[in-house]
């Protein structure tokens, strides 16, 4: 008579080597599952930062002004989303040095997103040459809408040399970008090279994979930390390639880039 034949189990290589491909697929699976959030990311940011150009230029052709920013911190300012002083209205009480803070969603037209998707807002404002507030110009004719006083000043901000007393970014020297090494990519805002003043800056806040984001304002990277905060002037550069320390997604509008767009509109 035949015996039965007995079950024989894994030995010890044989489970290490299920383990290991178990492993090995797990990680791959998280991995991609990151790879698919940062992407998802990147594409949000890029679509809210097109959103708010669109909004700004809006703006900037509504009122032949750009926003002052919203220089609110807490959940209870009574100015969240809006411009400072909160009205709306007050231009000239916008705060001579408030160059940086967050986008005034709502004096834009546009739904206040959480505070970790919030973007980072910077105009240009220097006497005699201020974005949120240009001064009437003698025109041909009556200056009524204040369109000649807008574009007479976005001429004067493009011609000024670069200042770091302006919201700025670095275009570094050299035909070298930036180190390869994403562990050494971190720029400092005193390096050489060109200092570059835009009209407007956009900074929407990455997924902070290094964790080095700056309290209250969460993801933001490196760089771009004591921008948030509004400690530094200085932002990221705008073609900055993405990297593990910096995933935070920049956009400057020339003065330039404005008065040609505007004075389009005029023909």
């Amino acid at each position: 008579m035949a015996l039965p034949r007995r079950q024989r189990g894994f030995n010890l290589v044989e489970l290490s080597v299920v383990t290991g491909i178990i492993g090995l697929l797990s990680a791959l699976g998280v991995g991609a599952f990151e790879l698919y959030g940062q992407s998802r990311d990147h594409a949000r940011a890029q679509a809210e930062l097109a959103e708010a150009r669109n909004a700004l230029r809006a703006f900037l052709v509504r009122n032949k002004r750009l926003p002052c920013p919203d220089s609110s911190e807490a959940a209870g300012s009574s100015h969240l989303g809006r411009e400072t002083p909160g009205t709306g209205t007050a231009v000239a009480s916008c705060p001579a040095a408030l160059r940086v803070g967050w986008l005034p969603y709502e004096s834009l037209g546009l739904s206040l997103p959480p505070l970790e998707q919030r973007l980072r807002y910077a105009v240009y404002r220097k006497a005699g040459t201020d974005l949120t507030r240009p001064l009437p110009r003698s025109a041909e004719f009556t200056d009524q809408d204040g369109t000649a006083g807008l574009l007479a000043t976005l001429a004067d901000v493009t011609a000024q040399p670069g200042s770091t007393g302006q919201p700025y970014y670095k275009v570094p020297a050299g035909t070298a970008f930036y180190p390869a090494d994403p562990a050494g990519a971190t720029p400092a805002c005193d390096e050489a090279g060109d200092t570059v003043n835009p009209a407007f800056a956009l900074v929407a806040p990455g997924r902070d994979r290094d964790g080095d984001s700056a309290s209250p304002h969460p993801r933001f990277d490196t760089v771009n930390n004591g921008f948030a905060s509004g400690s530094s002037l200085c932002m990221a550069n705008p073609d900055r390639p993405s990297s593990f320390r910096h995933d935070d997604l920049v956009l400057a509008e020339s003065a330039g880039t404005l008065l040609g767009w505007l004075t389009a509109l005029e023909r």
